[in-house]
């Protein structure tokens, strides 16, 4: 996996494609008892629950999930995690902003919104999406354990972001109690040495409590990775945020309310918001790397991004028409815009469709899925007794015609090289 993978460049059908192969090589599926199919059920309910915000959507979903997979798998998180850790950690990834209809708790609050009414002043959204979440776990009967659920709940509130401080403490924390057991097991390695199972290993071994921290502060770090990402990434996701911001701070003013920080397109520039999110968010990651040494890509990227915006900053840019992309097709499908100066962008947002394909016994390019009922409204309709080309995603299929579903999938992931 690479830090270069950009779900902005997937087209619905290849985003379906991406977050399977992340669930089922983290071995999903099999964790909550559910076949590749009837996942797949359930990341396309996910996705029908999402808005078209311009930023929190099914492809920020799908792109905090891939954060998560690199955070485990390259950069070696899940070391001190078991498979259920991983499991829950990326069901809450994908189901955290279910619902988000683009303005903040505050603004849901301040309007008195039925949202805000039904789900409390305390972590609205986040609340919401939890509810709609256990909807979605019943209606799929998966994940039943009161322990998965509450562990789910947790994670999911936990991304609000007035818990940011709260976050950088228990990183601290985590830091501290890992030195300890590193230390404790530098101290007893004659011991391990001739031990080949690294699950044996006292320094991975970490208490429930402090998994659960662990899962907190890595959905956190894959949720606000943004602005630690390559510059073109980086910039797209800039852009989607900021026009859902300006979008708030516009309903703001037309309700004469007093616009939100960062908010007002009148007096914020992207580079400015950018740059005081960078600034809020480096100490977080520095603390990361503490816990995951190979995660100082991160910091490296905040920096060099940091130089970008600072340069955009000190000039004065003029209106510019950039494009946003369509939630539903985001390779395929764009809608052009006028925006304000703090809008402009730096390059065009420009999106190459990659090409993805699968090789099976009986279809070498196309996967072809049996599903039994509607999902979805999109580019791609899945009906009953159809045989659908889903995904033009490249993996090695094992594919039973008779049964006409997925009996197990051997993925190769292109970003592996």
């Amino acid at each position: 996996m690479s830090l270069k993978l950009n779900v902005l460049s997937l087209n619905r059908t290849d985003l379906y494609a991406h977050a399977l192969s992340l669930f089922v090589r983290s071995n999903v599926h099999k964790v909550l008892d559910l076949s590749v199919s009837q996942l797949l059920d359930f990341l396309i309910d996910v996705a029908d629950k999402y808005t078209k915000a311009p930023y929190h959507t099914f492809y920020h979903a799908v792109d905090i999930v891939t954060i998560l997979y690199y955070l485990c798998h390259d950069l070696n998180a899940d070391m001190y995690l078991t498979d259920l850790d991983k499991s829950i950690l990326l069901v809450a990834a994908l189901c955290h902003d279910i619902g988000h209809p683009g303005f903040t708790n505050s603004f849901q609050i301040k309007t008195q919104t039925e949202l805000a009414e039904k789900y409390g002043g305390t972590s609205t959204l986040e609340t919401y999406s939890v509810h709609l979440t256990m909807e979605l776990l019943d209606k799929h009967s998966t994940a039943n354990s009161h322990v998965v659920r509450d562990t789910i709940k947790d994670l999911i509130l936990s991304t609000d972001m007035a818990y940011h401080s709260e976050l950088v403490n228990q990183a601290d924390q985590l830091v501290r109690l890992v030195e300890q057991s590193r230390k404790s097991s530098s101290s007893s390695s004659n011991k391990r040495k001739h031990c080949t199972s690294t699950a044996l290993v006292p320094s991975t071994h970490l208490a429930l409590e402090s998994r659960t921290s662990l899962c907190r502060i890595l959905l956190h770090a894959a949720d606000i990775s943004n602005m630690a990402r390559p510059w073109v990434i980086s910039k797209q996701w800039s852009d989607l945020i900021v026009q859902e911001f300006f979008s708030q701070g516009d309903e703001e003013r037309k309700r004469k309310m007093t616009i939100s920080p960062g908010m007002d397109r009148e007096v914020c520039s992207q580079p400015s918001i950018s740059l005081k999110f960078g600034q809020l968010i480096l100490p977080y990651f520095e603390s990361l790397v503490s816990l995951l040494p190979k995660s100082h890509v991160f910091v490296d990227f905040l920096v060099a991004n940091r130089a970008r915006w600072e340069r955009l900053d000190q000039h004065k840019q003029s209106p510019t028409t950039i494009r946003r992309v369509s939630s539903d097709v985001r390779a395929t499908s764009t809608t052009t815009i006028t925006t304000s100066p703090s809008i402009a962008s730096a390059t065009a947002i420009k999106y190459k469709r990659i090409r993805l394909g699968f090789r099976s016994k009986s279809f070498p390019t196309v996967l072809y899925h049996h599903h039994q009922h509607h999902h979805y409204q999109s580019n791609v309709i899945i009906e009953k007794n159809n045989l659908l080309p889903l995904v033009n995603f490249k993996s090695s299929l094992l594919y039973d015609t008779t049964k006409t579903n997925i009996e197990s999938i051997v993925l190769y992931h292109p970003y592996d090289q």
